[in-house]
């Protein structure tokens, strides 16, 4: 299955159409999704963030920095969500919820059972890593789980860790320590729950870090929620978008409003084919 972190297709639309067309998400992202199909034969899923995210109500500079939404518009990217949806699309957006932690739901369900692809570049997915779960981007490539510790010098079971103790400016985490201190302490002291509530003479480090990491502990406990995507953290999935899946009347509508083009053809049908069938095929999969 293809999980896919909806965001960066969008972003790639928009930069590319920014400016030529009025509706660049809506116009374009459709297309992407039917070529990125084509190519992968197998089922997916699209993931979004929603508008309020949880982590930003615990970490006020958690993600602050502009959605695709701020850019393109909302009625650009409400009416790409509709037509995705009624061309076949299985999509996740639901209140509270990052598209991170969408992916990381689906993930510990399916785990094991088949062979997971995510469609995304962000390191936090590495810890999500296994023999049958890898990572592909335009930035890094394909991913797998034995790559990550030479990618950020710990192994996929102590990413988590790694980002709390060295921050991840992607996502506006504060540092606690360098990420050379960082992968340090992981290696000597293993994961961070395992001592962050215990006396801190006990581990053998140096004064300076001791003092850091005594001023930082409630911080550290923070960052380490901010950044876990394990099974206890994230729960089950949410339930999809499913409102007008399939329905191309709603589709064309869209068109008609939009004047894209293609939206009201008479091939509509058959040229995203692929995204209704394997949109079809992953409704099976996921029981929905």
């Amino acid at each position: 299955m293809q999980l896919i972190d909806a965001g960066m297709i969008a972003y790639a639309a928009w930069h590319a159409l920014e400016g030529r067309v009025q509706w660049p998400l809506t116009f374009q992202v459709p297309r992407m999704l039917r070529a990125l199909l084509v190519d992968a034969g197998d089922t997916y899923v699209l993931c979004w963030n929603a508008e309020r995210l949880r982590k930003r109500e615990r970490w006020p500079a958690y993600r602050n920095r502009p959605e695709i939404w701020d850019h393109a518009g909302h009625a650009d990217f409400a009416a790409m969500i509709r037509v995705l949806a009624a061309l076949g699309a299985v999509q996740y957006r639901a209140d509270g919820w990052e598209a991170d932690e969408v992916i990381a739901a689906l993930v510990h369900r399916f785990e094991g059972d088949e062979k997971l692809v995510i469609r995304s570049d962000d390191k936090d997915f590495m810890q999500l890593l296994s023999k049958t779960t890898w990572m592909e981007g335009k930035r890094r490539g394909k991913v797998r789980f034995d790559d990550v510790e030479e990618v950020l010098g710990v192994p996929a079971k102590f990413v988590a860790d790694f980002l709390a103790l060295a921050g991840d400016d992607a996502d506006g985490i504060p540092r606690i320590v360098t990420p050379a201190s960082a992968r340090k302490l992981i290696r000597e002291q293993r994961h961070v729950l395992d001592w962050i509530g215990k006396p801190l003479e006990r581990l053998d480090v140096d004064e300076k870090l001791m003092r850091t990491l005594e001023s930082s502990r409630e911080q550290l406990r923070l960052n380490l929620e901010l950044a876990d995507l394990s099974a206890e953290a994230v729960g089950e999935p949410p339930d999809p978008l499913l409102e007008g899946w399939g329905d191309l009347a709603v589709a064309r509508s869209v068109g008609e409003l939009t004047g894209i083009g293609y939206l009201s053809g008479k091939d509509l049908a058959d040229e995203f084919l692929a995204l209704r069938e394997w949109g079809g095929r992953t409704r099976e999969r996921l029981g929905v």
